[in-house]
């Protein structure tokens, strides 16, 4: 039952820590390295879909919409230029 109680206990922080990885201020700077010659201040996110091991979202920048997708702790990220 202890041990459980402690894998219980893993799975809650590791969701926990995996949401604050993709936490919208994350989110923009992160899209704002990919795409390059912005800051974060000058990108909004909109439609973040966290999933268990990724997380997609859409950006605007400059007047330009992206689609974007990482892993679920923003470590690799992709962007492209929505259609």
């Amino acid at each position: 039952m202890k041990g459980f109680k402690y894998a219980a206990l893993s799975i809650l922080v590791g969701v926990g820590l995996a949401g604050c990885a993709s936490s919208e201020a994350n989110l923009k700077m992160a899209t704002a390295k990919q795409i390059g010659n912005v800051v974060s201040d000058d990108v909004s996110v909109s439609n973040i879909d966290r999933g268990a091991t990724t997380v997609n979202w859409q950006a605007k920048a400059n007047d330009t919409n992206y689609k974007c997708e990482a892993d679920d702790m923003v470590r690799s990220v992709n962007c492209v230029k929505a259609k």
